[in-house]
């Protein structure tokens, strides 16, 4: 909605019901808690900016970790209006998780729409995945045109795999390090961080860190209000240090 010459995009359907019964009081208020997701001029502005939905591909395949996939979902599947989510597997339907759960791919390697967004979940069905040549080569294809790639533990392995990883810096699972980073030996492993910031491509370390990550992914995209926002609606206490990483520690990385 337009507010003194400028669009508000509302965060939420409460929010949206707020403005409807009092909107002077209500958008003051939403403003004043950080409450919007963006705010840019209206159309009839010199300066006005086009808005576009993104479009959040996350990678499924067989033994995917869930919470690698489901907790940057959770997340980036609350903007709404300003990012789409979508599942892709080799072929569209359903594709079991490491812990049993189905989830539905919305579309097969051939048919997937533009990624602007490529998040590769890990799992232990990411340890098959490091030879196969159709997931690697669509890995290479999809990140070359991809505005971001994200991985979440070990999905950092099928990055390396596809050679995307080459001479940059990331991260991945502390507890199978070795494993995980054998696939990548021109990676430039960091071994203490919760995730690492590389620009287009930013790699987390195991499992729930890849909420951490997406919370800074969306602070830098969409400004740290709308991830406080998001932190808050989830009641999720983030790690904003991305070096913070007791994990390392703990399986003998770091002193």
């Amino acid at each position: 909605m337009d507010y003194n010459g400028k669009r508000i995009y509302l965060c939420s359907e409460m929010c949206r019901d707020a403005v409807a019964k009092d909107p002077e009081r209500a958008i003051r208020t939403i403003v004043a808690k950080g409450q919007t997701v963006q705010a840019i001029p209206t159309k009839d502005s010199p300066a006005a900016l086009p808005v576009r939905k993104k479009t959040l591909g996350v990678l499924l395949f067989p033994r995917f970790e869930m919470l690698d996939a489901y907790g940057p979902m959770e997340l980036w599947g609350n903007l709404k209006e300003k990012v789409q989510v979508i599942t892709v597997a080799t072929q569209a339907g359903a594709v079991a998780s490491n812990q049993g759960p189905r989830t539905v791919a919305d579309y097969g390697f051939d048919d997937a729409p533009q990624i602007d967004l490529l998040l590769i979940p890990g799992g232990m069905g990411a340890f098959d995945l490091v030879n196969d040549q159709k997931t690697l080569e669509w890995l290479r294809t999809r990140a070359k045109k991809a505005e971001i790639v994200m991985s979440v533990c070990n999905g950092a392995s099928l990055l390396a795999a596809a050679g995307i990883l080459d001479g940059r810096p990331a991260t991945t699972n502390k507890m199978f390090w070795k494993s995980s980073t054998g696939p990548g030996p021109k990676v430039k492993w960091v071994k203490n961080a919760r995730w690492v910031d590389d620009g287009t491509i930013v790699t987390s370390s195991g499992i729930s860190a890849g909420i951490d990550m997406s919370l800074a992914v969306i602070a830098r995209l969409y400004g740290k209000d709308v991830a406080e926002w998001l932190a808050r609606a989830t009641e999720y206490e983030p790690h904003r240090d991305p070096s913070w990483d007791p994990f390392a520690k703990a399986a003998g990385l770091v002193d």
